[in-house]
C-alpha cells in the first residue's frame, strides 16, 4: 500500500471512521499541538504512523530541470560540487564571462564546509503539496537547479533571469520508503496524516508538513512527473 497524505489516500478506513469521532475537537482548535496528547488521539497517532512504516509513503520533491532527465536517471544523490561542476559543464556557455566569474564567486562564498556537510549526498521531500500555497517551493519551481545552483545567485537580475529558462518546473511525486527518510518531528507520519484530516475538517487548520530528507536516490519507475505551470 502507498500512502499519499495529500489526499489521505492509502490510510485504511478504520483510521478514518475513528478520525471522524475527533471532528468537534478539530473544528475548535487551528492547531494539532493543541490536543495531539488528548491520549485516544495521542494512540491514534501513533498507529496511523506505524501503519506508514510499514508501507511506501509518497514525499513530493519540487524542481526546475529537464522531464528527460528523471525519466531516465530518477533523481540522483551527489555532492554540491558534482551539481555544480555539471551545470558549468552544461549550462554555462549561456553566461556572459563577467556573470560566470560571479556565479563562481558567489558560490565559493555560500557553500563553505558546514553547508556542504547538511546539504551534500541528500535529497529533499515534502509531504503535501502546503508548499505551493505557503510559497515554500516558489524558488524551488521557477530556478533551474535546485539551492545547490540558485541559491546565492538568483537575485542578480541577468543571471536569475537566465536561470528560469533553463530548465521547467516540475513536481516529483515519489514513492518512498519512510524507514529510510529523516525526519524532524516525533511520529511525523502520524501526525502529518492526523493533521491533513484536521485541515479538510477545518480550513483554517495548520497543516503540519516538513522537510525530511533521504541518503539514496529514487529509481524513475518510483517517481510520477508533473509539469508545473507558475501562474
Amino acid at each position: 500500500m502507498v500512502v499519499d497524505f495529500e489526499d489521505l489516500t492509502g490510510i485504511p478506513k478504520e483510521f478514518i471512521i475513528r478520525l471522524k469521532c475527533y471532528e468537534s475537537i478539530f473544528m475548535e482548535y487551528d492547531f494539532l499541538e493543541h490536543f495531539q496528547d488528548v491520549e485516544n488521539i495521542h494512540q491514534l497517532i501513533n498507529e496511523i504512523n506505524d501503519y506508514c512504516l510499514d508501507n511506501k509513503i509518497i514525499g513530493y520533491h519540487y524542481t526546475n530541470g529537464f522531464v528527460n532527465g528523471f525519466k531516465e536517471k530518477g533523481i540522483l544523490v551527489r555532492s554540491g560540487k558534482e551539481i555544480r561542476q555539471e551545470f558549468v559543464e552544461r549550462h554555462f556557455h549561456l553566461f556572459t564571462k563577467e556573470e560566470q566569474n560571479q556565479i563562481l564567486d558567489k558560490w565559493e562564498k555560500r557553500f563553505e564546509e558546514e553547508d556542504q556537510r547538511v546539504r551534500d549526498n541528500c535529497v529533499f521531500f515534502n509531504f503535501t503539496k502546503d508548499a505551493l500555497k505557503n510559497s515554500g517551493a516558489e524558488l524551488l519551481l521557477k530556478y533551474y537547479g535546485g539551492e545547490q545552483i540558485y541559491f546565492p545567485i538568483f537575485q542578480i537580475p541577468e543571471i536569475g533571469k537566465k536561470l528560469e529558462k533553463i530548465g521547467i518546473p516540475l513536481i516529483l511525486r515519489c514513492k518512498l520508503n519512510p524507514n529510510v527518510i529523516n525526519t524532524f518531528i516525533e511520529y511525523p507520519w502520524g501526525k502529518i496524516a492526523v493533521s491533513r484530516y484536521h485541515r479538510k475538517v477545518n480550513p483554517e487548520a495548520h497543516q503540519i508538513d516538513q522537510d525530511g530528507y533521504q541518503y539514496i536516490g529514487v529509481h524513475p519507475e518510483d517517481i510520477e512527473i508533473i509539469k508545473y505551470n507558475i501562474l
